[in-house]
């Protein structure tokens, strides 16, 4: 498999990231629409089972606007998503999923569809991000914390079973700012 190669264009103007995962396989990320909703819930299910949105949730994210979905699709159809909200009132978005099915996991496609998130909050003027996983999704951590997320508590019994989630937060208000310090 080749490394993926990216055209990076913003959601904030809907256009689409395009991701090569191989010499035949064009990957694409794209703004979700209502006709994605069974693609987007074969996801859920395979990714989270039990823990997965339901129907109306995901419906709620791609009809409400202040929330929004992006998928990753590839001539298989969809292999990925990721949803949020946003409050512009409190300038805070909040990730309610990522997620990609396992045979198109390592190839960077999670974080792409972070990035797709992370452009739409930017887009509505969001500078803080924050998002929940369970703290036994070690692959997920890994993948926030290396895109500048850190954990800020832990949230006990948040999903079924009484599993425990970390809150993770990201804060780009000061990003791409420079700051001038003057001699003493």
């Amino acid at each position: 498999m080749l490394k993926t190669q990216t055209e990076y264009k913003t959601f904030g103007e809907r256009e689409s990231t395009y991701l090569r995962t191989s010499m035949t396989n064009i990957m694409k990320i794209r703004l979700a629409t209502p006709e994605d909703l069974e693609g987007m819930m074969r996801i859920e299910d395979l990714c989270f089972g039990d823990e997965r949105f339901d129907s109306e949730t995901v419906r709620a994210y791609l009809a409400r606007k202040d929330a929004f979905a992006v998928v990753a699709v590839t001539n298989e159809g969809i292999v990925g998503s990721a949803m949020g909200t946003a409050s512009a009132r409190l300038r805070c978005g909040r990730i309610g999923s990522v997620a990609v099915l396992r045979d198109h996991r390592g190839m960077g496609l999670g974080n792409k569809l972070l990035e797709a998130c992370e452009m739409e909050f930017r887009a509505r003027g969001i500078t803080h991000f924050l998002l929940e996983v369970a703290v036994e999704n070690v692959d997920a951590i890994k993948l926030y914390e290396a895109n500048g997320y850190r954990i800020n508590d832990v949230i006990g019994g948040y999903y079924s079973r009484g599993k425990d989630a970390y809150l993770m937060e990201k804060d780009v208000t000061m990003e791409g700012r420079r700051v001038r310090i003057r001699p003493s």
